[in-house]
């Protein structure tokens, strides 16, 4: 969290004072400089720390096999945590390997696209 803040908070930081100056002297409202300035100049940023997170998240494996194992009837397995439990605990080391080249392979195609969406508004 602290990093998405801080992130954010660069982002924030780099938006020049011109701009809000300028749509106040047009007479736009907090919200009209909200969502017409702060948001576009936010967007980009906002897109990376998304994809960031969610890549971070898809590979958060160690808590939750720390704290629950999979849980009762594995209701708290994820790709991950499936990964390392096929891989250490059943020895089935080529299907874990095939499993984490898929979800390699899911992040990658969810980044390539998040970033050719992020592209593409950027341009608007």
């Amino acid at each position: 969290m602290p990093f998405f803040a801080i992130t954010l908070l660069a982002a924030l930081q780099s938006i020049p004072s011109e701009l809000y100056e300028a749509a106040e002297i047009d007479g736009a409202t907090a919200w009209q400089g909200f969502t017409k300035i702060t948001l576009p100049f936010l967007a980009p940023m906002i897109a990376i720390t998304v994809m960031l997170r969610t890549i971070w998240i898809a590979n958060f494996a160690d808590l939750i096999f720390i704290m629950t194992g999979g849980g009762p009837a594995n209701s708290t397995q994820i790709l991950s945590t499936y990964i390392f439990t096929t891989a250490f605990k059943k020895l089935d080391f080529g299907y874990a390997s095939t499993l984490a080249v898929a979800l390699l392979f899911l992040l990658f195609v969810y980044a390539v696209v998040l970033l050719a969406l992020r592209r593409r508004f950027v341009r608007l």
